[in-house]
């Protein structure tokens, strides 16, 4: 009577396991089983649908990630043209309640002089609602919030995002959701290099 239900689990390349987990008697590795079977089975169809998010696809189980459990596999990636950016800057700046004296878009956001993620962006803007209330001021000014993208300074793992990148590339069953500088690149390449950044990432 509820349905279509959705099921939303984050992390689950940790969360969910695997069939070869152990140490725990077996439990886990039943758990799995037990999801495993209940994904797959075809009377949920179209009743249950299940979100499994991710950083790192590559480390989901492939039982899992088959056809019939987890049939589309839809890779998110960080904006890649001006538009794409002011539309995250817009959602980040509703999401922290950031009040500016004035319609605003940062010209560094548009011409991204620095790449940032969701999170960077989110973490700047609080940081620029921090300046503007220590000057005591309710709403951020343009200079504020300019000062506060030019001190930020995101956390720098670049072959970490190369891996999860590329993961999500290789990952991806629609070429038509890849942005177009990876639709065109050859697998057997890109796999080679995703087995090399994790010889080097540990």
């Amino acid at each position: 009577a509820m349905a279509p239900v959705a099921v939303m689990i984050d992390e689950a390349d940790a969360y969910l396991g695997d069939r070869d987990t152990s140490g725990d008697s077996g439990v886990s590795s039943r758990v799995f089983s037990q999801i495993a079977t209940f994904m797959s089975d075809t009377a949920n169809r179209g009743r249950i649908l299940w979100f499994l998010m991710t950083a790192r696809p590559d480390l989901m189980p492939i039982d899992l990630k088959r056809q019939g459990r987890a049939e589309e596999h839809l890779a998110l990636f960080p904006p890649h043209t001006s538009e794409e950016r002011v539309e995250l800057y817009e959602a980040m700046a509703k999401k922290t309640g950031l009040k500016m004296t004035e319609e605003y878009i940062p010209e560094s956001i548009k011409t991204e002089d620095k790449r940032l993620s969701g999170a960077d962006m989110e973490a700047a803007l609080t940081r620029a609602k921090f300046r503007a209330a220590a000057d005591g001021k309710v709403k951020v000014t343009p200079d504020i919030l300019d000062a506060a993208l030019a001190d930020f300074l995101p956390p720098t793992y670049p072959e970490e995002v190369e891996l999860q990148t590329l993961s999500a590339v290789i990952e991806c069953t629609s070429k038509e959701l890849l942005p177009e500088q990876y639709r065109d690149m050859d697998r057997d390449e890109i796999l080679s290099t995703i087995e090399e950044l994790k010889f080097r990432v540990g």
